[in-house]
This record gives C-alpha cells, structure tokens and sequence, in this order.
C-alpha cells in the first residue's frame, strides 16, 4: 500500500503519513488507531503504540500530556520548583524520583527514569519543537546529597541552551513582585490547534484547555520572560552556579 492509498484509508494527510515513516514526527493515538484499522492489524499496532506509555512509568494522568508532546510545536514551560522533565538528566530524573517515592522498588524508579528519558526524544527530530524554559533561579540554587546531580544537570541546561530551537533563561532569585510563585505550568500548541495549559501537583496533574484560562497563562509567561535574564546572560549565570559547586 502506498502512502497515498494509506491516507485514502485511514482519513489522514498524507503528508503525516510521511512523516511517521520518516520519524520526523510524532502523532497522536488517535491517528494510530486509524491506520491501525486501515491496514487491518488488529490492534498490533495501537498495542505497540500503547506499549511505549503504559509499561514504561508513565503515570497515567500524565498520558495526555505525554502524547501531546508527540505533536507539539511549541512547548512552553516555567518551573519554580524542579527542572522540567523534557530536559532533565537521568541523575536528576532519578533523584527527584527517589524523593517523590521513596519506598517503591528500585525497578519501579527505572521505569519512571526510563520513560522521563523516552520523552525527550521529541528534541532530538529533525523537526523538533520549539521550546522555552524559564527557571526561576531557586531550581538553580537547589542540593542533593549526590554531589554530582546537579553539575551534570545545569552542564545539560547549558549545552541545551546553545540548540537553534531552545531557549533557557533564568528569573534571578532577587526578582520583587514575582508573578510566577503559585507555581510551576507549561503550555504546550499543536499543528492547527489552540495552546493547551498544564499545571501539576506533587501528586496529580490537570490538563486546561478552556480559552480565557489559557490565555491567563499564556500572560503569566509572558510577564515571567519579561523578568528573566536575557540568553546569554542567562547561560552565564547558570555557568557562574555550576562553578560554584564544589
């Protein structure tokens, strides 16, 4: 079957159809499970889909968001607590994840690592999203009792902030009427949609698609980046932290 005739089929572009197979994009389930009755698989291939969230740690209020980024082309996202999955390292990932859940099995921490690290493979297509971070200063600033999380994660935000479609700034620690202090949020907007917002807790998340509160959000950030550091200056105190790390 070719492209053309498997788009016919299953009610998609053809040039998704395109994309998938060249992997320069991701998809949703939805389109998986077109094609997926087009070809007459039986559900092989949603299993397979299914298989790279369900089994992997991924908790599941969070599978929404995790197959939005699939499509995403613009991520933004602003942390006050932690550095944001998407550009983590596994040091961190598993760090955070010992804190967050300390008596579960050392298997379980894996998968939860393990399926933070899948994620991030959506910045390594060669149509990656754009993406911007914005770290307040104290996610920066913060210890673990392994010496070596954080040097390994800040070198990974430094390098990251040198890529074409990523921005990383940092709001300065000393920033008066902080308007991002009822906590961290990301917006994300797919191909021919609107934003989408997502707020999470320390133990759930919610995804917001109604338009005045997305838009509300969408302020917040901006009024944020308005108080950040500029890019380079940005890098330079992140590279100013990292030395003072001993």
């Amino acid at each position: 079957m070719t492209q053309k005739e498997l788009a016919r089929a299953a009610a998609i572009a053809q040039s998704t159809i395109s994309d998938l197979e060249s992997g320069k994009k991701g998809t949703r389930r939805s389109h998986i499970e077109q094609i997926d009755a087009a070809l007459n698989t039986n559900g092989v291939l949603l299993n397979s889909w299914d298989a790279m969230f369900s089994p992997t740690g991924m908790i599941g209020y969070f599978r929404e968001v995790a197959e939005d980024e699939q499509v995403a082309i613009e991520i933004r996202e602003y942390a006050l607590g932690l550095v944001p999955g998407l550009v983590q390292v596994e040091q961190y990932a598993r760090a955070i994840s010992q804190l967050a859940s300390p008596y579960d099995q050392p298997a379980r921490i894996d998968q939860i690592v393990q399926a933070r690290l899948f994620r991030q493979q959506i910045l390594d297509r060669e149509h990656p999203p754009m993406m911007v971070v914005l770290l307040d200063e104290s996610v920066l600033l913060r210890r673990f009792s392994n010496p070596h999380v954080m040097p390994a994660q800040i070198d990974h935000l430094v390098k990251l902030s040198h890529r074409p479609r990523i921005t990383v700034q940092v709001i300065p620690e000393a920033t008066e009427d902080h308007v991002g202090l009822n906590g961290s949020f990301r917006l994300s907007t797919a191909p021919d949609s609107s934003p989408v917002a997502y707020v999470e807790s320390q133990k759930t998340g919610m995804t917001l698609r109604e338009p005045e509160i997305v838009a509300s959000y969408e302020r917040t950030f901006a009024d944020l980046r308005s108080s950040a550091l500029p890019v380079a200056a940005s890098r330079s105190r992140m590279e100013e932290i990292r030395g003072s790390i001993t």
